[in-house]
C-alpha cells in the first residue's frame, strides 16, 4: 500500500511527535535511510546546542568563615576559600551582571560585591584589614632605624640640664652667656646680632655643669628659635628692662609653651637709668601671659645685669632648682641618640681627617657616644672621625646633655633631625636606602594626587565646553572674534609680566642661616617681579654655583662664606655677580633693590595747581558754540604748557589733555597764580563743564617702581 519512502516519512512524523525521541536516533543506526536519493533530498536535522552550567569543584576548607578586606585580589580570595582561581572567576562571572573582565590579579574594591561572591562560594565573611599591609609595615619597621623604648628608671642616671637662652634681638642674650663663660662672643658677631645657634657647656664653681644653647633673636631666625625650644629642658627668657616685651619675646614665650618647657625670666639691663622693672613684669603678665611668682604664679623672675654680672648667682640657683624639680635623667648605655643642632662645611677641620669638612653640632640625649660610632640622621649618615667640644678640644666620648661637634659625615645632615647610632656601615646604608625610597614614594603619591586633581579639572572644563558647543554658543570663527582678540592681548600682557624676574643663588655658612634666608624669601608674595631661587646650599661659592648662575642669569648671594679661586675666575669671565653679606637684613635689602631695578619706571603725576569751575560760558567761534570755563585758582599755579584733567565727583575723570586757551580778563596768559580768576578752554570742545568741577594742573615724570614686601623686620 505504501512504498518505502512513504513508510519512512510516516514513521518519521510519528517518531518526531512521540516523546520517545531515542527511537528516532535508533533508526539512523539501523540504516533505514539507505536510499541515495533520500540522502540527497533530506538533510539530517541539527540538534540545538544547550549551554550547560560549568561544574564547579567546590572543596571548601573546614572553616566556614573567612577573612576578607577591601581591594582583595581574586587570587587571594581563591587562597582563602580553597577554590581554584578559574572556578572563582566563573562564580564572579555568574554573580556579576557587568561586562568587567576579572583576572587573578584583579582587585575587588566593592565590599558588598565581595561579600556576595564569598556567599556564592558557600562561606561567611569577616571584614578585616589587609594582612599583607600589616606584614609590610612590620618589614618596614625592621628596615628603618627607630628610637629605643624608654629605659627603666633604675637603669637611668641624673644628667645636667640643657638651657636655651631666648628673647628679642639686642636684649643681651649673648652678653649674658659671655659673662657666664668668661668669653666675648658678642663683639665678634656681625651687626651685634646672633645669626646662628650656639651650643656650649658651662662648668660652675661647685663642679656642676649646664649646657647652654644661644638662639638668635632676630625676626628672620624663627625656625632656629623653635628648634632650640624643642630640644631644651629650661628656657631662660631675657627681657631688657628699658625696652620691655617685644615681638620676638612673645614669640619665644609661645614656642616655649608649645614645647611644654618651663620658663625662667631674666630681666636684664637693670643698671640703666631708663630701666622700668615694674613695667616689664606687667607686660609679661598682660602681653606674654606668664604667671609670675610674686603674683602667685610659678614662673621665676631674676633681675640681672649681664654686662656687670649682677645677680648671676641667683640666676644659676634658679636654673639648678628648676632642674632638680624636673628630675632630669637619661640612659647612659649605648647606642646613642640625639638631635642635630647645626651643620656646616668646615674645610680646614676636614683636612685633619680627610673627610670633606662636613661638620655637625649635635646634642646627645641618650646613651654614650664613642669615637668611630656610625650614625644616621634623616637621609644622611657617617662614621665619627673626630669628636670635639666647643673649644675644638678632641674628645673620646660624649654623655647625655653634652653638646659636641662631629666630623665624618658622608652627606651633610639637616638641622633639627634626630640622629641614631647603628651597628655597621651596611645597616646605615640599608636605613638610608629605605628612607630614600619612602620619600620617593611619598613624592609620587603627592604628584599622583595633584595630577588627578588637574585631570578632573580638565575633564570638567571639557564637559562644559561640550555643553556650550551643543547649545551653539561656540562659533567656528573664534580667531577673528573680539573676545578672542581681547584674550590674546591679555595673554601677551601676562607673558610680559612674567618676563620680569630675578633669579638668585643662595650660599651660606651653616644650614640654619640658609633656612632663615629662605624663610624670609618665602614671605615675598607680590606679582610685580617674580623671585626664583635657582639653587641654595652650604659652603663657599664653587664652580657649580657659577654654572647655575650663568645658565639662569642669576645673582649669587654669599652669606658669611667666600668664593673658591676657580669660581671667582669663572664669574669674572662670564660676568656673574657675587655679592657678599654677613648681616641677614642687609642681604634682604640688597635683593629688594635688585628687584626694584628689574621693574620698568612708571609715570607719576606732580600736581602744579588746582582750580574750581565757577560757571560755564558758551562763545561763538566760526558759527560754533565753544564752552569756556570761568575758574578760580585755589592752590598752586596753573601753567598753560602743562597737562590738565577735569574731575567731577571724587573718582570721575572727564578729561585728560592740554588747554587750547587760558586767559585772565582778555589777555592770554601762561600762568595763573592762586586766588586769581581765569577762563579756561579745553582742546576737546565736546567736554561740557558744570559748576563745582575741579580742574587739576599736573606734569608727568618717570619714577622707579618699588616692590611691596613686608619682611617683618
Amino acid at each position: 500500500m505504501f512504498n518505502t519512502a512513504g513508510k519512512i516519512s510516516l514513521l518519521s512524523n510519528f517518531v518526531r511527535s512521540s516523546p520517545l525521541r531515542v527511537c528516532y536516533n535508533e533508526l539512523f543506526k539501523a540504516n533505514i535511510y539507505s536510499s541515495n536519493t533520500l540522502r540527497k533530498k533530506r538533510r539530517p536535522r541539527e540538534e540545538k546546542k544547550t549551554i550547560i552550567p560549568p561544574v564547579i569543584n567546590l572543596k571548601p576548607k573546614q572553616n566556614k568563615t573567612i577573612d576578607i578586606w577591601k581591594n582583595m585580589s581574586v587570587s587571594e580570595l581563591s587562597n582563602a576559600t580553597g577554590i581554584p582561581v578559574d572556578n572563582v572567576l566563573k562564580i564572579i562571572e555568574l554573580s556579576q551582571n557587568s561586562h568587567i573582565n576579572f583576572e587573578p590579579t584583579s582587585l575587588i574594591d566593592n565590599v558588598s560585591v565581595l561579600r556576595e561572591i564569598v556567599k556564592k562560594c558557600g562561606f561567611k565573611s569577616n571584614l578585616t584589614s589587609n594582612p599583607n599591609t600589616n606584614k609590610k609595615s612590620s618589614d618596614d619597621h625592621l628596615k628603618d632605624a627607630i628610637k629605643r623604648p624608654p629605659a627603666p628608671y633604675d637603669s637611668t642616671i641624673t644628667r645636667h640640664p640643657v638651657v636655651t637662652i631666648m628673647g628679642h634681638v639686642d636684649h643681651g642674650k649673648t652678653t649674658l652667656l659671655d659673662t657666664l663663660r668668661n668669653a666675648s662672643v658678642a663683639k665678634s658677631e656681625f651687626g651685634a646680632i646672633t645669626q646662628h645657634i650656639g651650643a656650649f657647656p658651662v662648668v660652675l664653681e661647685n663642679g656642676k655643669k649646664i649646657t647652654f644653647l644661644d638662639t638668635p633673636g632676630h625676626a628672620a631666625f624663627a625656625t632656629i628659635r623653635s628648634r632650640g625650644a624643642h630640644v631644651t629642658d629650661i628656657v631662660v627668657l631675657v627681657v631688657a628692662a628699658d625696652d620691655g616685651v617685644k615681638e620676638q619675646t612673645i614669640e619665644s614665650i609661645r614656642m616655649a609653651k608649645h614645647a611644654k618647657v618651663p620658663i625662667i625670666v631674666a630681666i636684664n639691663k637693670i643698671d640703666k637709668p631708663t630701666a622700668n622693672i615694674g613695667r616689664c613684669k606687667k607686660m609679661l603678665q598682660t602681653q606674654g601671659g606668664l604667671d609670675l611668682e610674686e603674683f602667685g604664679g610659678s614662673v621665676q623672675v631674676v633681675q640681672i645685669s649681664a654686662l656687670h654680672g649682677t645677680n648671676f648667682n641667683d640666676l644659676i640657683e634658679s636654673i639648678l632648682t628648676q632642674a632638680e624639680i624636673l628630675d632630669l635623667r637619661a640612659d647612659p648605655n649605648p647606642p646613642a641618640e640625639g638631635v642635630i643642632i647645626e651643620s656646616k662645611l668646615d674645610n680646614q677641620k676636614g683636612l685633619i681627617c680627610n673627610s670633606g669638612g662636613k661638620l655637625a653640632t649635635v646634642l646627645v640625649q641618650r646613651g654614650k657616644l664613642l669615637n668611630n660610632s656610625i650614625l644616621v640622621a634623616g637621609t644622611a649618615w657617617g662614621k665619627i672621625r673626630i669628636m670635639m667640644d666647643h673649644q675644638n678640644n678632641v674628645l673620646q666620648e660624649a654623655n647625655p646633655s653634652d653638646a659636641i661637634q662631629l666630623i665624618g659625615w658622608k652627606t651633610l645632615p639637616q638641622a633639627g633631625q634626630e640622629f641614631l647610632q647603628v651597628s655597621s656601615d651596611k645597616r646605615a646604608r640599608e636605613v638610608i636606602d629605605y628612607r630614600l625610597s619612602k620619600s620617593i614614594e611619598q613624592k609620587q603619591n603627592e604628584d599622583s594626587i595633584y595630577i588627578s586633581s588637574k585631570l578632573e579639572e580638565h575633564n570638567k572644563e571639557y564637559q562644559n565646553h561640550l555643553a556650550e558647543k551643543k547649545k551653539g554658543i561656540i562659533f567656528k570663527r573664534t580667531r577673528f572674534s573680539k573676545v578672542y582678540q581681547e584674550k590674546q592681548l591679555e595673554n601677551r600682557k601676562n607673558v610680559k609680566d612674567e618676563e620680569i624676574c630675578l633669579n638668585v643663588v643662595i650660599k651660606g655658612d651653616v644650614i640654619g642661616s640658609v633656612e632663615a634666608i629662605l624663610d624670609v624669601l618665602e614671605t615675598y608674595e607680590s606679582n610685580q617681579c617674580k623671585l626664583d631661587i635657582i639653587h641654595y646650599g652650604v659652603g663657599n661659592v664653587c664652580a657649580t654655583d657659577i654654572e647655575y648662575a650663568d645658565t639662569f642669569k642669576a645673582i649669587i648671594y654669599a652669606f658669611n662664606v667666600g668664593s673658591l679661586r676657580d669660581a671667582e675666575e669663572n664669574a669674572r669671565q662670564n660676568g656673574i655677580t657675587i655679592k657678599q653679606h654677613n648681616i641677614i637684613y642687609k642681604l634682604v635689602d640688597d635683593i629688594k633693590e635688585e628687584m626694584n631695578n628689574c621693574l620698568p619706571p612708571v609715570e607719576v603725576e606732580d600736581v602744579q595747581g588746582e582750580a574750581n569751575v565757577i560757571q560755564e560760558f558758551l562763545i561763538n567761534e566760526n558759527k560754533k558754540k565753544i564752552p569756556v570755563a570761568g575758574c578760580r585758582c585755589t592752590s598752586g599755579t596753573l601753567k598753560k604748557a602743562a597737562l590738565f584733567k577735569v574731575i567731577r565727583d571724587p573718582d570721575t575723570v572727564l578729561y585728560r589733555g592740554k588747554l587750547s586757551s587760558m586767559r585772565h580778563l582778555k589777555d592770554e596768559v601762561a600762568t595763573i597764580k592762586a586766588n586769581m580768576e581765569c577762563g579756561i578752554r579745553l582742546e576737546d570742545a565736546n567736554i561740557r563743564l558744570n559748576p563745582g568741577d575741579k580742574i587739576v594742573c599736573y606734569t608727568l615724570r618717570e619714577q622707579q617702581q618699588k616692590i611691596t614686601w613686608e619682611t617683618g623686620f
